[in-house]
Order: structure tokens, then sequence, then C-alpha cells
């Protein structure tokens, strides 16, 4: 498993994103896919519940599965399940955190292709000051600008709660952010980002877990 960087640690406390390449290679990363493939066949079957977020496009009524919420409750994701509780996201969260790293949620993010639809500029949430609460979103597939990557306003997590979002990102350099099939992208909850369509054949899936730190311990 790689590990982060000064390099990196310096952007993500900096700019409020960074990557780490390589963090989950073959075969966990095939299994991953496979169970990610199966998640999206269910729902494409028929499968529902209030955890598999969807949309549908405007003039058709076939629904488009873009989220799949509580993923470690799913009964088809043993794995996913598996690095909520242990394994190489909290090595990393605990490296970047500076201590023992508690996971609050995990999802799988699906981008359809030629389907998916653009992910709106936002914050995860503001209720955290800088540094004490991080996304890592493990990516399934190979991630860049024609099929959706992450795109952020670097520094944007050190301002105010109540920043225009809107406002932030006019004013602000906006920077594509691509990863690797096997790469985490980290980023402050604090950090303005949003995602563009995927109009390509390919896939863009991520299995995103919050960490913060764990303070169960503390005397």
């Amino acid at each position: 498993m790689s590990a982060p960087t000064a390099a990196d640690l310096g952007q993500l406390w900096a700019d409020g994103y960074t990557v780490v390449p390589a963090v989950v290679t073959d075969p966990l990363l095939e299994r991953l896919r496979a169970e990610a493939d199966a998640l999206v066949a269910a729902f494409e079957s028929g499968h529902r519940s209030e955890d598999f977020w969807h949309f549908t496009r405007d003039s058709e009524s076939t629904p488009v599965l873009y989220r799949v919420h509580n993923l470690e409750q799913q009964p088809g994701a043993p794995l996913a399940a598996g690095l909520f509780a242990t394994g190489p996201l909290h090595h990393l969260a605990e490296t970047i955190l500076g201590g023992p790293a508690q996971a609050r949620v995990i999802a799988m993010i699906v981008k359809m292709p030629h389907l998916a639809a653009a992910v709106p500029w936002h914050r995860d949430r503001t209720d955290a000051a800088p540094g004490r609460a991080i996304n890592l979103s493990l990516f399934l597939d190979d991630s860049d600008a024609s099929n959706g990557c992450l795109e952020f306003v670097p520094g944007s997590h050190l301002l105010a709660d109540d920043a225009d979002v809107d406002q932030v990102r006019d004013a602000g350099s906006v920077l594509p952010v691509g990863a690797r099939a096997g790469d985490v992208a980290v980023h402050d909850v604090r950090t303005v980002h949003a995602s563009r369509p995927n109009p390509t054949a390919r896939p863009r899936r991520s299995l995103v877990i919050e960490f913060v730190p764990d303070t169960t311990e503390a005397s």
C-alpha cells in the first residue's frame, strides 16, 4: 500500500485535497470491481431501496443509479463492509489525521456510462474545523476530465462556514483532479468540489469513506 508523501500532505492541508496513488491493488481491487458490478446489476434488474439513490432524466422513464448509501449494510457488499471496518483506508486516514481514525459512513458513487449527471458544486459539511474530517475516495475505475472526475477549488476548506459555494467557484481557480483505479483522492469535507457528467462509454465508480479522529479511547 502506498503512503502519502510529505508533498501529498502539504497539498492536502494547503489546498484541501490530494491524491495518493495505488493504495489498493489487485486482487482486492478486481474483487471490489466485481462487487460493484453486482450491485449495479441488481439495481438494473429491479432492486430498489432507500439506500440506492437514483434519478430519472428528462423525457425518459428509466432510473439512473448514482449512489449506494450505507454500503456496509448492503447484503451484496461484504468487501466494502470490510474496508469500512479496517484495512488500507483506515491506515491511510490514521497517517493523515495523525492518530486513530473512525470511519463514519461509506457509500459507492456511480457515474454510469453515457448517463451520469453532473454533481453540483458543494461542501460535504462545515461543522468540522479544517483538517478534522476527511473523505477518502477509492477509485475503482480510471477517472479523468472526460468521464466526470472530481473538481476542486483549492484552499476553499479554509473559508468561512457560510461562504457562498457558487461565488467561491466563480472567484477561485477550478482544478480537475484525475485518478487511476486503485488511487485514493483525499479531501477535507469543507472543500468546495463538484464533478461533471459522464458522456463516455467508461464507468466511473468510487467508494467514499468519511474519517474523523477516533476519540473513543481518550481519557
